[in-house]
């Protein structure tokens, strides 16, 4: 069984620059646009797979409880890398608040996507929480 990692992300950009990314990484991405995809993604419904191995999650999608998401994957375990504008300080502070072990902007999303996957599924427990506040 491969790993996977679910999304929960409604741009287009994003999911496509997400799923390519961690192709290239072996890594299946499931890219759900709400809450209750999010979680059924998360209890592995449909075909027998591994449990994802990591949460990405868009903090800036207006009407999705992405706050929610945050917890409902920590509560099952798992690493959260979460993204949104890097002005907007009140969401990273409610995506830490939830669980979230990295906050970054949606510019180091875009160019350190790899090395940011890597750093949560080798050392989810050593992520650094101050992540995101100078990154852009």
């Amino acid at each position: 069984m491969s790993r996977s990692v679910v999304a929960l992300e409604r741009d287009l950009f994003f999911a496509v620059k997400i799923r390519d990314t961690l192709r290239h990484l072996a890594l299946e991405t499931v890219v759900v646009h709400d809450l209750a995809a999010f979680s059924r993604a998360l209890a592995s419904t449909g075909q027998p797979r591994e449990q994802p191995a990591l949460a990405i999650i868009n903090i800036s999608t207006p009407g999705v409880a992405w706050d929610e998401a945050i917890r409902q994957a920590r509560q099952a375990g798992l690493p959260v890398l979460a993204f949104g504008p890097h002005v907007d300080t009140e969401a990273r502070a409610k995506a830490l608040e939830a669980g979230a072990q990295r906050v970054v902007s949606n510019a180091k999303l875009s160019s350190s996507l790899t090395s940011l996957v890597q750093d949560l599924l080798t050392s989810p427990e050593r992520a650094d929480l101050t992540t995101g506040e100078a990154e852009s």
